[in-house]
């Protein structure tokens, strides 16, 4: 009955509430079940999950450690009471059954416990190594100079001069290369499968997180764990990560790999015709001794993804290859919701669910994961930049493509045009912008394209590696040298046409002049080849798939912005062998409502929801510490309706205008204030600007606006920190946001920080959507006639509630919450609120009733302070 009572390890003491998640994670694993927790932001919900699952992962280990032994001490006690039999033959046979069974036991248990002694000699040789390194650390440990570097670049560069295109012309013979070099294969003589603990979240910047709480518990010395990203984020070798494109970076990373030895081209007389270099030298990183070093060091050392690759610049290793080594010997592994929705990611990762747990921190972004991970756009300008330079390709290299080549080109350049015809402006007078939804099958007969076998053109194009060949094409030839070659051609075609049409007295300038606008198509602008033809390949891969519940976005509109996308409206099912292949698969988040819409994910829509185990904890702040108020009518009476015919009304602009100014009185430190877009927020500042409340609201408190660009984010968040710690004649500062934005989700606006959150309006989408409608009728058709805007109504609520849970983020926190729009006070609105706001919550308040208030919380808090 022991397990029946874990003990926690938790680095203090816990709230009841993190006692209660740890025990519901820890019996939702134990018994093999689907879990829907919700923990609201700031409760240490990513330290529960930490210790909660660890705890059992130990705990099981142990369990069946102690299940061998027991059975191992049971079949040897038998053999010895085996007395005999008349029946000797039965006897012997169960005899010989025993044998075998203790075997395999034995050898079982051995296997688990010679993992400890592996570690602990893993341990022991990294120690040495870190002293190694301590004594080499003025340059000599190194395996690489920087001479040495600039030696590689120098051949690198050389190569590229060459006149040489062998590296870029298609041939079967590239099929599987990419498999070729990958170290899964040092993988697979690891015959056993180490128990997994999957963790993943929206952002790695969220998954560092882990690593942070991992670390502050006793669980840190014992437990083997990795993140896992793609090459873009691991990878060190400038010369790769130049490309910037994801796709790019891979196959560059492969073609690296490939031999650096000399070819040579062999004549019929053993004479060599030519000598030829691989265009791409090995990349210094991927040395198997430094990666093997550096695996050891991050299942000894947990690293977040920065001390990884810090770790591998240190010691010349590569540590996207280091985590995919150290894959098979770790405990918990973290990676993002991308690698974890995307069946390919997961294979190219090479993630085994089978009977491992699964943990979705983040998990309101789940369904969003999964849509992404199953959309596949393409631009205009990606299928023109494909068309033109696929053109470019088969006329240079025709006379050495082999026939099979030459065709299934000249069919990829075919559904190419196909698909940017679809794309192009409809007849002049009609209007511009256009968009249509198609069902697969229409969409193949619309585009011209349903007589073709899509299937064998994309794993022509995969195995050939087209793509990265196109891409080397375009960067290796400008584009002044391809057309000028190409003008030369048509010229000595119409030399030819010409002599054979003096000889037969007869002449067509027409024809000629519609041959040169052929071969001389308009260049599209600066987009890569390479990189578009991948997506390309995404998109006509789902067309392959003929799903039936796919569809096909085409938006029309000017050149640089049409594009097709693919949809997929149930992507449950694609999670659905995600649940199947897992022992328990969590959904973790502050806000899980609604929660049918992720019942709904776990069991494909199904009625089968016993599995699930849904989990609700209250938040560690007590209630009065959350002010929570729905305004409805502003200073002036005027009921305040922030839709979308409504909101630009000058009478609703002054209202914000006057709450800003009033709250800004009264609030000490921080005001967040989301707004429903970038664009509103815009209107609203130059309004407030006109009318002069920012000169009024600034002697209260300094004025901050989000950035559009991430890269800013960090700069205004220093300001704004700045600005509320700073102590004088101004109460704070007053940051306007944006809801969805880059402030919305993952920051923490903690004590003066955020001591007042405003929502103005409700962020509802975009309603005349065309995704969107098609969304909300599949969900009507097959779900129920509500479905649809129920939907509608959580895309809106899950916004809002992200935007709440950037305040109160610790017990003695406290924070206002101040909901602008009448339409918050609806019961089904605020039954959508996380249930920490609704203990507190005040409805259809009037502006007079809704100060007053505010007042009293922070006077309260004031005289608590005293």
């Amino acid at each position: 009955m022991e397990d029946m009572n874990p003990v926690f390890s938790f680095p203090f003491q816990a709230y009841d509430i993190q006692e209660k998640f740890m025990k519901e994670l820890y019996f939702t694993i134990k018994n093999s079940r689907l879990g829907i927790f919700e923990s609201p932001t700031g409760t240490g919900k990513s330290l529960s999950i930490c210790c909660g699952a660890l705890q059992w992962y130990i705990d099981n280990r142990q369990k069946t450690i102690q299940d061998i032994e027991n059975d191992i001490t049971k079949i040897k006690t038998d053999l010895k009471n085996l007395t005999d039999s008349k029946d000797w033959l039965q006897a012997e046979y169960d005899k010989i059954k025993k044998n075998q069974t203790l075997n395999e036991l034995q050898f079982k248990l051995d296997k688990i416990k010679k993992q400890d002694e592996l570690f602990n000699e893993m341990k022991n040789r990294v120690a040495k190594q870190k002293s190694n390194i301590n004594n080499n650390i003025h340059g000599n440990y190194f395996p690489y100079s920087n001479k040495a570097d600039k030696e590689r670049e120098n051949n690198e560069n050389n190569l590229d001069n060459e006149e040489c295109d062998d590296d870029l012309i298609v041939d079967s013979c590239d099929k599987d290369v990419s498999d070729e070099e990958d170290l899964d294969e040092l993988n697979e003589e690891n015959d056993h499968l180490q128990l997994k603990i999957y963790i993943s979240s929206r952002t790695h910047s969220q998954l560092s997180q882990f690593i942070g709480e991992i670390k502050r518990t006793v669980f840190k010395e014992c437990t083997r764990v990795v993140t896992l990203a793609s090459r873009q984020h691991y990878c060190i070798n400038s010369d790769v990560t130049r490309l910037k494109n994801v796709n790019l970076i891979n196959e560059r990373c492969l073609d690296m790999q490939k031999s650096k030895t000399k070819s040579t081209s062999v004549g019929d007389e053993g004479k060599v015709l030519k000598r030829t270099k691989t265009k791409c030298s090995g990349c210094p990183y991927y040395n198997q001794n430094n990666i093997t070093k550096l695996k050891e060091r991050l299942l000894v050392d947990i690293m977040d993804m920065e001390d990884l690759v810090k770790c591998g610049k240190q010691l010349k290793a590569c540590p996207y290859y280091a985590s995919r080594m150290a894959l098979d010997d770790a405990q918990v592994v973290l990676l993002s919701h991308a690698g974890i929705v995307n069946s390919g990611a997961r294979s190219g990762f090479s993630i085994k669910l089978k009977d491992n747990i699964l943990i979705l921190d983040e998990a309101h972004g789940l369904s969003a994961a999964l849509e992404n991970a199953h959309s596949a756009p393409v631009s205009y300008k990606q299928l023109s930049s494909v068309k033109t330079y696929l053109n470019f390709y088969i006329n240079k290299y025709r006379a050495r493509l082999n026939s099979k080549n030459l065709l299934l080109l000249n069919q990829m350049s075919f559904v190419v045009g196909k698909l940017l015809g679809i794309l192009k402006l409809k007849v002049s007078g009609q209007e511009q912008n256009d968009t249509k939804i198609y069902t697969l099958e229409d969409f193949v007969i619309k585009s011209e394209i349903d007589h073709l076998n899509l299937r064998p053109l994309v794993e022509f194009c995969r195995d050939t590696r087209l793509a990265p060949k196109l891409h080397g094409f375009s960067m290796r030839y400008s584009k002044e040298v391809l057309e000028e070659e190409n003008k030369k051609k048509i010229l000595n075609t119409k030399s030819s046409f010409e002599k054979f049409i003096s000889n037969i007295k007869k002449t067509d300038k027409v024809v000629e002049e519609t041959e040169e606008t052929k071969t001389s198509p308009q260049l599209p602008s600066e987009t890569s080849a390479g990189s578009g033809l991948y997506a390309v390949l995404d998109f006509l891969d789902m067309l392959c798939d003929r799903s039936e519940n796919g569809r096909v976005l085409i938006q029309r509109g000017e050149d640089n912005t049409s594009h097709l996308k693919y949809l997929l409206l149930n992507t449950a099912e694609h999670f659905a062998d995600v649940v199947s292949q897992c022992r328990s698969v969590i959904l973790a988040g502050g806000t899980m409502e609604p929660i049918s819409e992720f019942q709904g994910l776990l069991t494909n829509n199904t009625t089968d929801v016993d599995r699930v185990n849904i989990v609700k904890c209250g938040h560690v702040v007590p209630p009065d510490n959350v002010l929570g108020i729905c305004l409805s009518q502003g200073p002036s009476n005027i009921n305040l309706n922030f839709s979308y015919e409504n909101r630009m009304s000058n009478e609703l602009l002054n209202e914000v205008g006057r709450i800003l100014r009033n709250i800004s009185s009264i609030v000490p430190g921080g005001v967040v204030c989301f707004l429903p877009s970038y664009a509103y927020e815009q209107t609203v500042y130059q309004h407030l600007l006109n009318n002069k409340f920012i000169d009024s609201i600034s002697k209260k408190k300094t004025i901050f606006r989000e950035p559009k660009s991430a890269t800013e984010v960090e700069q205004v968040l220093q300001k704004f920190t700045t600005a509320v710690r700073k102590k004088g004649d101004r109460n704070g500062a007053l940051l306007l946001s944006v809801v969805g934005g880059k402030l919305s989700e993952g920051l923490n606006f903690s004590d003066d920080l955020g001591r007042c959150v405003i929502v103005i309006g409700m962020p509802y989408p975009n309603v005349k959507s065309p995704e969107l409608q098609e969304k909300m009728n599949y969900l009507n058709r097959t779900v129920g006639s509500s479905a649809g805007s129920q939907y509608y109504e959580n895309l809106c609520m899950k916004a809002v509630n992200q935007c709440i849970g950037r305040a109160v983020r610790h017990a003695n926190d406290y924070a206002c919450i101040l909901l602008v729009d009448e339409r918050y006070s609806r019961t089904q609105t605020t039954a959508a609120l996380p249930s920490f706001i609704q203990k507190s919550l005040l409805t259809s308040c009037k502006f007079g009733q809704t100060i007053g208030s505010i007042a009293r919380f922070f006077s309260k808090r004031k005289e608590m302070k005293l």
